[in-house]
Parts: C-alpha cells; sequence; structure tokens
C-alpha cells in the first residue's frame, strides 16, 4: 500500500470482515514498527501514549500540533493504516473538531478517534446534541478531504457515572453511526453480557478497549465485537519494563538485565534503514 486511499480503503476493510481486527496501540515511531513487523494489519495510535512519551499527562495536555507531530512520525515509520487517537477533538465545537480531523489526516492517519466527553477537569459527557454535531462534522471533514477514513467515535458513558448506562451508550453509538461514524468505541466495559448487549443492540462495527479484566479477542468476536485495542497498554508495559530493570541495576549491581535485547542492527531493519 503506497498510498493514504488504499491505506484507508484497507482499514475500512478490516472493520467489514468476519474477523475481529485485533489493534495495536503506538506511542512512538519504533513502537509502531514492532507492531508492523509482528504482522499486525493496522495500528492504532494512544493519545495516552504518545503524550507520555512528550513529557505529558493523558487528557489534551499534549498540544494539538504537537501530538499531530508524533502521528506523523507514526505514519512515516509504517506502511499498514494508522489510525489516530484524537481525544475530544481539540475542541467542543464541531469546526474545532473538523479542523482536528483535517490537521490529522494531513500528516498521513487514515482513521480518527472522537471521543464525547470534557479532557478538562471532571469527565463529563458533551450534550447528546452537541456530541452528534461533532461526529458529523468529523465525517464532513473527512469526507472534505477526499480518502474514506475510519471515524470510530468513542462514547464515554460508563466513565461519567450517568443513569442507563448501556441505554444511553447504544442511544449515543447508534446516533454516531447515523451521521457518519464507521465503528463506535465503549470503553469502561469488560463485563461479557454488557459487552453482547452492546455488540447486538449498536447497527454497526464496535470496539473495546482490552485491559487485564476483558474478555480474550476470541471471546470479543464471539459476542460481536469488531475491533479491539488497548489504548496505552503497550506504552505502560514499556515504562513498567525500564523501571523494572533499573530497580534491578540499583539492587544487584549487575548488567544481566539486558540479555536478549534487539540489538541495533535489529531496530535498524525496523525503522527500514538496514
Amino acid at each position: 500500500m503506497n498510498s493514504q486511499y488504499e491505506k484507508a480503503e484497507k482499514l475500512k476493510y478490516l472493520h467489514n470482515t468476519k474477523e475481529i481486527l485485533v489493534i495495536p496501540n503506538a506511542y512512538d515511531a519504533i513502537s509502531a514498527a514492532v507492531i508492523a513487523a509482528e504482522g499486525f494489519e493496522a495500528v492504532a495510535t494512544t493519545s495516552g501514549g504518545c503524550a507520555i512519551s512528550a513529557g505529558y499527562c493523558d487528557g489534551e495536555n499534549i498540544t494539538l500540533s504537537e501530538m499531530t507531530g508524533i502521528v506523523k512520525t507514526i505514519c512515516n515509520a509504517v506502511s499498514i493504516p494508522v489510525s489516530a487517537d484524537m481525544e475530544a477533538g481539540y475542541g467542543v465545537e464541531p469546526d474545532e473538531v473538523s479542523n482536528t480531523v483535517k490537521r490529522t489526516l494531513e500528516v498521513g492517519a487514515v482513521g480518527l478517534n472522537i471521543e464525547d466527553s470534557r479532557k478538562n477537569g471532571d469527565r463529563v459527557l458533551f450534550d447528546y446534541d452537541i456530541s452528534v454535531a461533532r461526529i458529523q462534522a468529523a465525517r464532513y471533514a473527512i469526507d472534505e478531504f477526499g480518502i474514506p477514513a475510519v471515524l470510530n467515535a468513542r462514547t464515554d458513558v460508563f466513565s461519567t457515572r450517568g443513569n442507563n448506562p448501556i441505554e444511553e451508550a447504544i442511544k449515543r453509538a447508534n446516533a454516531y453511526l447515523e451521521v457518519g461514524a464507521d465503528c463506535t468505541f465503549v470503553i469502561g466495559v469488560s463485563d461479557i453480557d454488557i459487552i453482547k448487549e452492546l455488540a447486538n443492540q449498536i447497527d454497526g462495527p464496535l470496539n473495546i478497549l482490552a485491559g487485564p479484566e476483558s474478555p480474550s479477542v476470541i471471546q470479543l468476536q464471539s459476542l460481536g465485537v469488531q475491533r479491539v485495542s488497548f489504548g496505552s497498554g503497550f506504552a505502560k508495559v514499556a515504562i513498567s519494563e525500564v523501571r523494572r530493570s533499573l530497580r534491578y541495576l540499583r539492587e544487584s549491581g549487575t548488567c544481566d538485565w539486558n540479555q536478549g535485547l534487539l540489538s541495533q542492527s535489529d531496530i535498524k531493519k525496523l525503522l527500514g534503514q538496514s
């Protein structure tokens, strides 16, 4: 796949097959390159991981320009489709979301996540009507750009502790699909029965964020889930492993913690510089 258009077509196709799309999340160029080298067909970014890699906490603390800069390095590092996590679209109003979508596509992404809750202060959902309008604006921006990029509309209903979260999540997800989302992303759920109900009642592909308490990939597929992602999980693995190795070094004074690592030659190959 050489063109952005072809990558967008590929990503959209992967959302409409019988097989669940397992899309690991990268936080920088080399983590994306590892994901591609391990045979995954697409890579997503993680807003939290990307922010952490630049010295920020999650929640749109990193600027839009800095975030799109990281997304660009990831897109340049791999030949597979890249779906970018752009949090809540860096603004409340639909035109602000539209601008974020355009700038993200301009750096090479062929998919985007847009969330429906505020990033500053308490986690509060945007009002229903503005939430739908924001997704519609994102779709218009994609269409105007001219590629079939995948719009993954995320609802944070289960993270905001509202009333009747299942009903509200289904309502919002279906509304987002009606105005142009290609996939809906419901975070904060790991219960099998809830996931099954969501998959049955949402009229389009469903993305679930997997964590330690989540069903397996095979179970998620059997429940009707079309896409599974991992958020900042792999970024936290990397950070945790560095800390573990540092503590081992300090406590033992030995260097056997760095056995079995990738060589400089291996890394060059991953980055296409061999």
